[in-house]
């Protein structure tokens, strides 16, 4: 280790335990929500801004170390217009850390990663999908039916209906055996649909109430059928076009032959993801045909360069230089160079020059 990296570390160091307040609060074991409330109160704007920069340019160097990774995160909760001026996606970077936290077996910390992500950016549902992921994996089913099921109450008691409605789809899918939730769907759909709301006696309004429950049983059975069908679609390798092409045709037709079922909100989500996906990766490779072509162009105007000082060389009857500038061209040349033909020839014509003399 040099006594630059040394320095460097040192100071890292020093960035990590002014951040963590030297393990006051626990560390990077610490309650994160806290710590970030801490940032924001105690640590300026300018410091802030100073402990970023030095944060990224470790980081540039070891993209995946934890603990620096989740300090520039916390920086940038507590900070956010610091965030923006040195271009850190938040959101992406946030994701990326969660991961890496649940590979490293604390899928707690990464639970608490994404929650403050999802109050970041409460519009994104990818960060709900991927703190569901989390949470379904670390076992934690129940509390995100009770997540779901509050988000989905503050919109019923404001009534609106329309949002509550994908948070009750959410709950019902993690567990179909709760009818209380598939009620409140139904109820909500109804409200959605038929806004009028008028003086009914309680007989009538008992009965409808009756008749809801009634449905909701009934269409049990169906549902449950096509959730299994649905989680029975062949899942999807991001990093593999046929793949993802694979299972966005299985959901489209699935999503043609089922469009009235409870969880269609979820299967139009994930179309949209991996559509958005599948852009992404085409624009990838019209971006790299692009350089590929440039290159091309340049190798080419390189070899016509060369050429020409050849043909120069040659003209004042500089052999030796010219055969030196005709190899460096047919050295630097692309494939298929339209002058790469006389080149060769002109390099073999001199050749046999300097051996005839």
């Amino acid at each position: 280790m040099t006594p630059s990296t040394t320095k460097r570390n040192l100071i890292i160091e020093d960035v990590i335990n002014a951040l963590y307040a030297d393990g006051i609060e626990g560390g990077p074991q610490g309650n994160l929500r806290n710590q970030v409330k801490r940032l924001h109160v105690e640590l300026g704007r300018r410091k802030a801004s100073t402990f970023t920069k030095k944060l990224l340019n470790s980081l540039t160097e070891s993209p995946d170390e934890l603990v620096q990774l989740e300090a520039l995160i916390m920086l940038g909760f507590a900070h956010p217009d610091v965030a923006r001026k040195h271009h850190i996606a938040l959101g992406p970077e946030g994701r990326r850390l969660g991961v890496l936290l649940e590979k490293a077996g604390r899928p707690d910390r990464a639970k608490e990663v994404l929650e403050l992500l999802c109050e970041y950016a409460p519009e994104d549902r990818t960060m709900e999908i991927e703190l569901a992921g989390i949470m379904r994996r670390a076992g934690n089913t129940e509390e995100l039916i009770e997540r779901y099921l509050e988000r989905a109450q503050k919109y019923m008691g404001k009534g609106e209906s329309k949002l509550a409605l994908p948070w009750l789809q959410e709950a019902y899918a993690l567990d179909r055996s709760r009818t209380d939730v598939s009620a409140l769907i139904l109820d909500a759909r109804y409200h959605q649909h038929h806004r009028l709301v008028s003086s009914r006696s309680n007989r009538r309004f008992a009965s409808a109430s009756l008749l809801i429950l009634i449905v909701a049983v009934g269409l049990g059975y169906r549902e449950s059928k096509l959730h299994n069908r649905y989680i029975s679609i062949p899942s999807a390798d991001e990093t593999n076009a046929v793949s993802m092409a694979a299972r966005l045709g299985s959901l489209r037709l699935f999503q043609d032959e089922n469009p009235y079922w409870l969880g269609t909100s979820r299967v139009e989500l994930e179309i949209g993801t991996l559509v958005a996906i599948e852009q992404e990766i085409l624009a990838d490779k019209v971006e790299a045909k692009k350089a590929e072509a440039q290159q091309v162009v340049d190798k080419a105007g390189e070899a016509n360069h060369f050429r020409q000082i050849g043909l120069q060389c040659s003209d004042r009857g500089e052999f030796g230089k010219a055969l030196l500038q005709f190899e460096k061209a047919l050295e630097v040349a692309p494939e298929n160079w339209e002058h790469a033909g006389s080149t060769g020839r002109d390099v073999a014509a001199i050749r046999k020059l300097e051996s005839s003399q």
